[in-house]
């Protein structure tokens, strides 16, 4: 069916016109934005492939030969920080014992284990008391944790033989 009365058609408002030509320009940029960012990435790809192939070019016998020495000694040099690091340090030991020694002791026998942090002295002392007064000196210090008499007997002209076991805080050695 026709219409008798034609009707007047409906305007669309001016703000959904605006809204169309935006959105349709919006689309526009995109397929370009697309497009051209395509084409950026194809020629940067380009011109990374011709550096990669300069620089390979640039490499000759002598220069890979120089090259694999200069990472060997580069491998030998961390290998030599890392045996650095883990290094135990037994001169700390003694400068400990040199400090801490009373003047009557004197130690004719040292085991030492860095790794597990026990030293094993032997020693003669004068007297008891100077013995005693020893083991007090030891028990002061802070780095060690565990001082055990294993051993006490007199010797051949009166003075006191022992062995003390001692055990140290695991980061002396360091």
């Amino acid at each position: 069916m026709t219409e008798i009365i034609p009707r007047k058609e409906v305007e669309l408002p001016f703000w959904l016109k605006i809204l169309f030509y935006v959105l349709i320009s919006l689309l526009i940029i995109v397929f370009l934005g697309y497009f051209i960012l395509g084409h950026f990435q194809k020629k940067s790809l380009a011109s990374f492939q011709n550096l990669e192939a300069e620089i390979s070019g640039e490499k000759t016998p002598q220069k890979i030969t120089l090259e694999k020495e200069i990472l060997g000694y580069q491998k030998k040099i961390g290998d030599f920080g890392l045996i650095l690091n883990h290094h135990l340090s037994s001169s700390k030991f003694f400068d400990f014992l040199e400090e801490n020694t009373h003047p009557q002791v004197w130690f004719s026998q040292i085991s030492l284990s860095p790794g597990a942090g026990i030293a094993v002295v032997s020693g003669h002392a004068e007297t008891f008391p100077a013995l005693g007064q020893q083991i007090q000196i030891l028990k002061r210090e802070t780095t060690l944790k565990n001082i055990d008499l294993a051993k006490i007997s007199l010797g051949k002209k009166g003075e006191i033989e022992f062995t003390l076991n001692l055990t140290f805080d695991v980061n002396f050695f360091k």
